[in-house]
């Protein structure tokens, strides 16, 4: 499997779980996966683990804009970067009212889509 291959992600997706790369030799986290670790500069030492699920808002966008018809989004709707507890970024969706930066989130799995919500 190459570092590009994102199966597992989504396989994880459609189990209910949020699965994310992780460097083989140091342990560190990433996402989305890449060839050569960033922190230890390792070649190919790639794994797969499944995440809490749970982190914080980073940053966030509100949408007024449709940008893809039903199903996708439509506004208003927010776009944030959430940052899991295993200290990656992702980019994805908050649900819900009242999103802030720090706001803490919860996975929630919808059609093997990955959107977050406010615990």
């Amino acid at each position: 499997m190459s570092a590009a291959d994102l199966t597992p992600h989504f396989a994880g997706l459609e189990a209910g779980e949020l699965r994310v790369s992780r460097c083989g030799a140091c342990g560190a986290p990433r996402f989305p996966p890449t060839p050569v670790c960033p922190h230890c500069r390792v070649d190919g030492a790639l794994e797969w683990i499944t995440a809490a699920g749970t982190g914080t808002v980073w940053s966030y966008a509100v949408f007024h804009k449709a940008y893809f018809p039903p199903p996708g989004p439509q506004p208003p709707y927010v776009v944030a970067v959430v940052l899991l507890t295993e200290g990656i970024k992702i980019l994805t969706n908050v649900i819900g009212d009242g999103v802030r930066v720090g706001l803490p989130v919860q996975a929630v799995f919808d059609a093997a889509l990955v959107r977050f919500r406010a615990v």
